[in-house]
């Protein structure tokens, strides 16, 4: 998954310099982690939660979650805003001869109009405002996910418009630029999902109830239904990624560039989140099921999910800081 290229930093004060780089690579970690969790989790509470006549007895319906999930979303929504904003402002002050020009509104607003970075940023802070007032004011439930997902998937595939796969021509624009959006959206559904089913999970700790053990449990399963199709697109679209950045002709670099030795972290990292998912799969989630007919063992095998969401969810953010540190670097092929 690409991060959007870096603009380069004023030259002179080293320590301003170095505030501004991870100012930028921070505000750009916010962004993409409240964008995946605001696609994610939405799409989340549309397939991970049925009703009872699809879900089974015992097992409530979607609006079990609503507030929680309401609140989750709307303040993914508002870190994705703050985020943009600063980011935007960061930027403004890497680009202008000042850096009191992150601050003047006519510096700002040329570089929202005259950028394309810019340009992307003023268009994700009108989706934002709309995915606000729609947290606002449509009651929790469908209709309230299905336009949290709408704009959530739109914030999520515009961060390929500000990546490396947009510098590309012809035919190789088009296939980069379509491998990063299969691959932004794929990270979205995995990673948006992991915190609404930490809080599943944490209720069901809680109170001890069976009810919200099955709940969470079901959840569980219908969120490997769609794991395998979500691993899948990652890795493909990850070789793409690999191709058109590292290329046949630079392997050796992903061991000697900066870009590389980021980049295989960034692989390490994916492949223990893949075992991590695969125990859950494999093994957390059918003693969860077995558990529910065997109530002495739950609050095990309910510790135990919650561990491994836990770690899950860590790692899932060291792999997102990996992305917003890539977005500055040159990839080798641009060398």
């Amino acid at each position: 998954m690409d991060g959007p290229i870096a603009v380069q930093p004023l030259q002179g004060d080293i320590t301003f310099t170095q505030v501004l780089d991870w100012s930028i690579i921070a505000t750009r970690l916010l962004q993409f982690a409240a964008a995946l969790i605001l696609f994610g989790s939405s799409l989340f509470y549309l397939y991970g939660l049925s009703p009872t006549s699809a879900a089974g007895p015992g097992i409530s319906a979607p609006g079990t979650a609503s507030a929680p999930g309401r609140r989750l979303l709307l303040l993914a929504a508002v870190v994705a805003l703050a985020s943009t904003i600063l980011w935007i402002m960061a930027e403004t002050a890497a680009l202008g001869a000042d850096s009191s020009d992150s601050l003047r509104p006519s510096a700002l607003l040329s570089v929202l109009s005259q950028t394309r970075f810019g340009q992307l940023a003023a268009t994700r802070i009108g989706w934002l405002a709309i995915s606000i007032s729609a947290a606002v004011a449509l009651p929790a439930g469908k209709r309230l996910w299905i336009v949290q997902s709408v704009f959530g998937g739109a914030l999520v595939a515009s961060f390929a418009w500000s990546g490396h796969g947009a510098m590309n021509q012809g035919t190789a624009r088009i296939v980069h630029l379509g491998a990063d959006v299969l691959h932004l959206l794929a990270a979205g559904v995995w990673i948006g999902a992991l915190l609404p089913l930490s809080m599943l999970i944490l209720r069901s700790l809680r109170t001890q109830a069976l009810t919200h053990a099955r709940q969470g449990a079901h959840a569980l399963t219908r969120f490997s239904g769609v794991g395998l199709a979500v691993v899948a697109t990652l890795i493909l679209t990850g070789c793409v990624n690999s191709w058109y950045l590292i290329g046949p002709t630079h392997w050796r670099e992903l061991f000697t560039s900066p870009y590389g030795l980021m980049l295989s972290m960034k692989l390490a990292l994916f492949a223990l989140l893949l075992l991590l998912a695969a125990v859950n799969r494999l093994r957390l989630a059918p003693q969860l099921r077995t558990a529910l007919l065997k109530p002495a063992a739950l609050a095990v095998a309910l510790r135990r999910l919650r561990a491994s969401l836990i770690a899950e969810t860590v790692l899932a953010l060291l792999v997102l800081g990996l992305v917003a540190v890539l977005g500055t670097l040159a990839p080798p092929v641009s060398r």
